[in-house]
């Protein structure tokens, strides 16, 4: 193994609750009242998408703007990152794992580079990664394996070459679709959810994960 590649939201930072509580707030102001559940079924991908996902859902019959959702979705969230924004537990500990041992990392997240820069400064680990890459700047989000394949192009890599951290079944099959070792840390929401079982490795942190563990997962390929 060459390389890590990381998810953002819900792995290296609890960011999950805040995308919830502005996707919320941002709907309800359009007549649109989004439960957790419909918030779950998002998890993973890019805010165009939940947003055609919640407009087709609600079926709604008068104009609105997607791109001005948007807009207000975001912002409310860059504005939740620096008040409420704490990193997951074992964040700090990954990524000196890999480093110290010479392995390449990337982040490469659903979310815009405005709030992957947002949160990676928040976190005070933006330096650290030898390449930032964002689905917005692919055709389709998670869980199309692309924005997984063009980490590992921009780390000169080979996606066998790679593992995964994830949080979500969406990239954890985007992960699989890209031919890489997928580790799954879950949400609690995926408890008891048979279908993660295609993950490679499942651990309860990030904490968890272990020198054995990219032995094992190097020897299986």
């Amino acid at each position: 193994m060459k390389a890590a590649l990381f998810d953002l939201d819900g792995l290296l930072i609890d960011s999950e609750p805040l995308w919830e509580e502005a996707e919320i707030s941002v709907f309800d102001r359009y007549g649109m009242t989004l439960t957790p559940a419909i918030c779950q079924k998002m998890k993973g991908f890019r805010v165009d998408e939940s947003i055609r996902y919640v407009l087709k859902l609600f079926g709604v019959d008068k104009p609105v703007d997607p791109l001005q959702i948007e807009r207000e979705i975001l912002a409310q969230v860059k504005q939740l990152i620096n008040i409420k924004g704490r990193g997951m537990p074992g964040f700090v500990y990954i990524i000196h794992f890999f480093k110290s041992r010479g392995l390449k990392i990337a982040l490469a997240s659903s979310s815009k580079l405005e709030i992957i820069n947002e949160a990676l400064n928040k976190l005070g680990v933006i330096q650290h990664f030898d390449a930032i890459c964002s689905a917005e700047n692919e055709p389709y989000g998670k869980p199309h394996p692309g924005i997984f394949l063009s980490a590992a192009r921009a780390l000169d890599v080979e996606p066998d070459e790679c593992i995964v951290f994830e949080d979500s079944l969406n990239g954890i099959i985007a992960a699989k679709a890209a031919r890489m070792k997928a580790v799954l840390v879950p949400d609690k929401t995926l408890t008891g959810d048979l279908r993660i079982a295609i993950a490679d490795l499942e651990l309860k942190s990030l904490l968890g994960f272990k020198e054995e563990h990219i032995r094992r997962l190097t020897e299986e390929r």
